[in-house]
């Protein structure tokens, strides 16, 4: 009979060593801005996708803890746009923590205890569920965006836009095409994940005789 405890181990040192691979593999691509806000907020190459990836891998738990770690890493390296504790909490803490949701898209439990290769796990969660599950993250990633807006930097809104406004279109602009790119890189990583895959078939008892 196995040892839970043991495998219980195994599988905390495997969920922190991923989480530090994908928390540094998301921070050096959130240096490569291909386009950057004026007041904050940024379009990057998919560096939310290791993140994604580590919640589908591991669930909404350890992914929600490896999001929060990356906005720390995020606002203590000085990247972050800042005015107050409370807007840092809204727009870094929250917002990026919400990418934990992305677990809920991750396999049971009892299957991910038998597949120690975090990338199968990823394949195994479904490419329908990361999606959709990747777009409600940013939902809510967008929605406390825009609840910082309207409260920090309804100054900023242009003479008669009500900031609402001006905060929705402000953070929806660069968010969207944050996730567009990310979907896109998700498609073609689950697409490569899944061609391997394939290209290892099992030897047919036909070609076992031969």
């Amino acid at each position: 009979m196995s040892n839970p405890f043991k495998s219980s181990n195994k599988e905390k040192i495997l969920a922190t060593v991923a989480g530090g691979v994908c928390i540094a593999l998301s921070f050096v691509l959130s240096q490569l801005k291909l386009f950057e806000m004026p007041m904050g907020g940024s379009v990057t190459p998919a560096s939310s996708l290791p993140l994604i990836i580590y919640a589908v891998c591991f669930g909404p738990v350890w992914g929600s803890i490896a999001a929060v770690v990356y906005s720390i890493v995020q606002m203590i390296s000085g990247l972050g746009y800042f005015v107050t504790p409370f807007q840092m909490f809204l727009d870094y803490i929250m917002g990026y923590m919400a990418l934990g949701i992305v677990g809920f898209a991750a396999p049971s439990l009892d299957v991910r205890k038998t597949i120690s290769n975090p990338i199968k796990r990823f394949a195994k969660g479904g490419l329908m569920k990361a999606i959709v599950f990747t777009i409600i993250a940013y939902a809510v990633r967008w929605f406390c965006s825009v609840l910082s807006g309207v409260i920090f930097y309804a100054e900023y809104a242009p003479e008669g836009m009500d900031p609402w406004v001006y905060s929705m279109s402000y953070n929806g602009s660069f968010l969207a095409a944050d996730l567009v790119i990310v979907l896109a890189v998700m498609c073609i990583f689950y697409g490569v994940i899944k061609a391997g895959s394939n290209n290892k078939a099992p030897v047919t008892a036909a070609e076992t005789a031969q």
